[in-house]
Formats: structure tokens, sequence, C-alpha cells
């Protein structure tokens, strides 16, 4: 397994926002399976495999596939773009 990140809220994430997070991907991923009732979400970006998934109420936790500076990026920018979204923190990838 490759670098994970996480994105942190205050408050627990709502229905709407796994909705709008749903949403996000499907403009984002060239390719993604969800899974666990809308929580769980396995996604390729720029052909590299990240696995997304809401593990606590208010975190959601990333992995990449892969160990490149390109993982790197892509954990930082969908990270950030998460944060925005649901309002909350987004972390530095890390081994």
């Amino acid at each position: 397994m490759g670098p994970t990140a996480e994105v942190i809220t205050a408050e627990p994430i709502t229905d709407q926002q796994l909705l709008d997070i749903d949403d996000m991907i499907t403009k984002l991923a060239a390719k993604f399976i969800r899974t666990r009732k809308g929580r769980v979400w396995s996604l390729w970006i720029d052909e590299r495999p990240i696995h997304l998934s809401v593990t606590e109420p208010g975190v959601l936790v990333m992995a990449a596939g892969l160990h490149s500076p390109q993982d790197y990026d892509i954990l930082r920018q969908l990270g950030q773009r998460l944060a925005d979204l649901v309002g909350g923190l987004a972390s530095e990838p890390i081994k």
C-alpha cells in the first residue's frame, strides 16, 4: 500500500455530504466502484488506484495503491477537494 491521508471534520459526515462526495468522484475519477452503502470507494485518478472511506463519523481516509510522487500529489489534491466539500482539514500524505 502507498501513502495515506485523512480529512477530519468537527461533525459527522452527513448523508448529503456523502452524495456530494459521490458526485465529485463521478466527475473526477476515470473509474470508480462504490461499496458499503456509499461510504467506501475504490477509484482511479490518472490511472492510479486510490481507496477512500468514511472510517468514523467525521473522518475520511484516503490510501494510494502506489508510492510515486504522483500518488502523493493526487492524495494532496483529493484531500483538499474533500476538505473544501465537507468543511474539514486535510492531512499531508504519509508513508
